[in-house]
């Protein structure tokens, strides 16, 4: 009895020194990140990639991605490097979490997915959106209805 219960102490010591070394190793395991581990990653390299359209991107996007529709992404993805860490975000964290898992079916071993979005992102942006106009936005006449609502407080 006392041999079985020495192996089975031994084998859970292991596994926690295990758990400690990996946890204090400083980089994130492949998931969800935040906006300062996004910044490390891609000061080392990291390739970041934008899975919204094309008019999204141009509108806004985070200085240094590159801009590849999610509906792009397994065709151009086929030719990169797969032990190289990829940084994915879209505008709040759908598209990202689901090219996260095309690119990690596909065998790529470091997929990283900045949770909540560009709409998180505190950072620097690049593109139309971050000039700000007095001008009111120009909305072009159409034909279709059109709802207001209102709130009274009576």
């Amino acid at each position: 009895m006392k041999r079985s219960q020495s192996i089975a102490l031994a084998i859970g010591a292991a596994v926690i020194v295990v758990a400690v070394i990996t946890l204090s190793s400083g980089t994130p395991p492949p998931g969800l990140i935040g906006n300062s581990e996004f910044v490390r990653l891609s000061e080392e390299g990291a390739r970041v990639v934008d899975v919204r359209t094309a008019a999204e991107f141009a509108g806004a996007h985070i200085e240094g991605a590159e801009n590849i529709p999610l509906g792009d992404l397994p065709q151009v993805a086929e030719g990169w490097d797969r032990t190289e860490p990829v940084v994915l975000y879209c505008a709040v964290g759908d598209r990202s979490d689901s090219a996260a898992e095309l690119l990690q079916s596909m065998g790529f071993e470091r997929v990283y997915d900045l949770g909540d979005g560009i709409a998180q992102w505190d950072g620097a942006l690049a593109g139309g959106a971050q000039t700000a106009s007095t001008e009111p936005p120009q909305v072009a006449p159409s034909d279709l209805p059109v709802m207001y609502e209102f709130y009274t407080d009576w």
